[in-house]
């Protein structure tokens, strides 16, 4: 008998058990879903359409990805170019644009009609990615230039890698480069590549670029242009001073990614070209190291990068002026160096209420940005110059110094709808800089701001920085355990102090490698590398616990609330009939349809 009851007992239990099962898994299903939607109490996240800069692009699609993914931001970022982005946001065509050049550079065909602002988003370096073999067949990874030999290549002036003033400045290629013909790949669209690099070789050597504009007729002489110099069909420039161009060897291309795909294919041996460090990186391709003030010949690694960008003099807008980056006389500076910017819509309310102001109000009207696209803008600023910036070393960039964080934190509270995050602090903010993991060799200077220099904390590396004196009185001075100087550096960024936690008189492979000076010594800080990469998991927790929110707890409540009334009738009806039977429920009737 028992044994009958036993059996007859299996099918209710699991019927009952089903049941659970299929409420524990709706209430599974719908907590996610609950969640995402809670980010947008009203709905999804609105759609937000973006374009520009292709040097910053493999950095935008990283963030637009990690957003939308962590929370739910709806961003359609497409990669053009520097000009495409200011013309797009001049037509009122975008939500927001990515540029490395501002519209006082006077390249855009189109301007805003309404107030925007300039946020930086990340530095990096102007790299000269190559497809070089050797004359043994192999292929060459490591070559040296400078800005002489960078001009007279993409001006068409040097056709042959075994120049002599290429071998002069590469001893250890000799009898190793081939007579084989360059090939240099330019920018064919308006860029802020172009930009940079006519901005650089006009710093450098001006009167050879500015003879070159002279003679090709291209472009305003001695003056920077997005769009690179070539022959127009009127000039009559001398073949023999541009051999390259009369045997047509330059090759332009539209696009960051196409110029680096160019020259990484296999037919594509002797060419070079100029793109921000990551599409090298992504293609896995040597970068030539490029001479600095010092002499030094030098990448353009992340560190590199940041120790150079800590000469920049930002103006009040934040745009930026390289000229001391160029010229920056420290030996690990990479001199091709800059920011990157989204631009942005700005209340100009908003700004006169925290004590700042727009970039500019051209109509002197108030912002009409939806409120609801300027909360979503700013969570993905917040969220680009903290958690966003921790892998940009990995992808070939260098990491927003904390002055920097602070401005796009101010910037978020000048658009409409956007939520302005507290101080950043190693708590709240996984900028590597910030948070200390990476030691920061300075930071760029702001016009009328104290700051700059190297950072000269006493505390943990990444801290807040020691005064550098005054731009706007052009004092830049030392710093000395975060007191204020006054000496004769003109670019106001302003020299390390001895304080603790200051990279001062290190050499460009003890920062590199991660050492600092702590009372005095220079201390070697553990790998942030490696296995302890997955610590970091803490920013991804952080920043998902930043989903859910009182609405979504709201959400959570009423769908429990549903699966209740929904649920509950059938529950209670069978709890009931179980009880009716003393736990055990009656065997089914017979199969009268059996033989």
């Amino acid at each position: 008998m028992s044994t009958a009851i036993s059996a007859d007992r299996t099918p209710g239990r699991s019927r009952r058990r089903a049941a659970l099962g299929g409420v524990a898994a709706a209430v599974l299903v719908l907590l996610p879903v609950t969640q995402l939607c809670g980010v947008q109490p009203a709905g999804a996240s609105p759609s937000m359409q973006a374009t520009g800069s292709s040097f910053a692009s493999v950095a935008i699609q990283e963030w637009v990805g990690q957003s939308s993914t962590l929370f739910g931001l709806n961003i359609n970022w497409q990669v053009s170019s520097s000009v495409v982005g200011l013309n797009n946001f001049g037509q009122n065509q975008v939500d927001f644009a990515a540029s490395d050049i501002p519209y006082s550079a006077q390249q855009s065909t189109y301007y805003p009609s309404i107030p925007y602002q300039y946020l930086p988003d990340v530095a990096g370096g102007l790299a000269f990615m190559f497809n070089l073999n050797g004359n043994d067949g192999q292929r060459i990874s490591s070559l040296n230039l400078n800005s002489s030999l960078v001009a007279d290549i993409f001006l068409g002036k040097i056709t042959k890698w075994n120049d002599s003033a290429i071998a002069a400045l590469n001893p250890g290629l000799a009898g190793d480069l081939p007579g084989q013909t360059i090939i240099p790949v330019f920018r064919s669209d308006a860029s802020g590549e172009n930009y940079l690099l006519s901005d650089y070789l006009l710093h450098q050597d001006g009167a050879t670029f500015s003879q070159a504009q002279r003679d090709f007729q291209s472009g305003s002489a001695g003056a920077p242009t997005a769009t690179w110099p070539v022959p127009s069909a009127s000039s009559t420039y001398n073949p023999a001073t541009y051999p390259g161009w009369a045997a047509g060897s330059p090759v332009g291309q539209s696009g960051s990614d196409n110029a680096a795909n160019y020259v990484s294919a296999l037919s594509s041996v002797g060419s070079i070209t100029y793109v921000e460090t990551a599409f090298a990186k992504e293609h896995n391709f040597p970068v030539a190291a490029l001479a600095n003030a010092s002499g030094a010949s030098v990448l353009p690694t992340s560190v590199n990068v940041a120790t150079a960008m800590e000469a920049a003099i930002l103006h009040t807008d934040l745009t930026q002026d390289l000229t001391n980056v160029y010229t920056n006389p420290l030996a690990n500076a990479y001199p091709l160096s800059a920011y990157s910017y989204l631009v942005t819509p700005c209340s100009p309310s908003l700004a006169v209420a925290k004590g700042t102001s727009c970039a500019a109000d051209p109509n002197g009207a108030p912002s009409t940005f939806p409120s609801q696209k300027g909360q979503a803008l700013g969570q993905f600023a917040a969220y680009l110059a903290c958690a966003g910036q921790e892998k940009m070393a990995l992808l070939g960039y260098s990491p927003l110094p904390p002055n920097l964080v602070i401005e796009d934190f101010d910037a978020i509270g000048r658009m409409n709808g956007g939520q302005q995050p507290p101080p950043p602090t190693p708590a709240n903010c996984k900028n590597p800089y910030v948070d200390g993991e990476t030691p920061l060799p300075g930071e760029p200077a702001i016009t009328g701001q104290s700051g700059g220099g190297v950072t000269t904390t006493t505390g943990a590396p990444g801290g807040v920085s020691g005064s550098g004196g005054s731009v706007a009185s052009g004092a830049g001075g030392s710093t000395s355990s975060g007191g204020s100087g006054t000496g004769a550096n003109s670019s106001g960024s302003g020299s390390s102090g001895s304080g603790n936690g200051a990279t001062a008189g290190l050499s460009a492979a003890q920062i590199a490698a991660g050492d600092v000076i702590v009372n005095g010594k220079v201390v070697h800080r553990l790998d942030v590398g490696g296995p302890n990469r997955f610590l970091r998991a803490d920013a991804l927790v952080a920043a998902t616990r930043q989903v859910v929110t009182s609405s979504q707890a709201e959400y959570i409540g009423w769908s429990l609330l549903f699966l209740a009334v929904l649920l509950g009738p059938p529950l209670f009806a069978m709890n009931k009939k179980r009880r009716s039977t003393g736990g055990i429920e009656a065997p089914p009737e017979a199969d009268v349809s059996a033989p």
